[in-house]
């Protein structure tokens, strides 16, 4: 009986091990997809600040709405940062 016994907390160890590992690489993903998400807005925030300062340069335009444009971008870096560190964290579980 005693192999049985632990056969069993060996397979159910193995499936919790699995499962965390699952869990791990699923959340990875979710990180993965948000950082992509965050690249593509900064990529349309560049292309306003490039109108913006072009439309600053006609006097269409004020610095005040650049500089807020700048702010954003700043924004969502610092937020890639804190999901490349979760990435990180995560990765250093294994």
């Amino acid at each position: 009986m005693d192999f049985f016994d632990d056969l069993g907390k060996k397979i159910g160890e193995t499936v919790k091990r699995v499962g965390d590992k699952s869990q791990q690489i699923v959340d990875i993903g979710k990180y993965n997809i948000e950082i992509g998400k965050e690249e593509a807005e900064i990529k349309k925030i560049y292309a306003k600040i490039g109108e913006a300062v072009y439309r600053a340069h006609l006097g269409e335009e004020t610095a005040e709405n650049i500089d807020n444009l700048c702010q954003e971008v700043t924004e969502r870096l610092q937020r890639i940062e804190e999901l490349q560190e979760k990435i990180k964290e995560l990765k250093s579980q294994a």
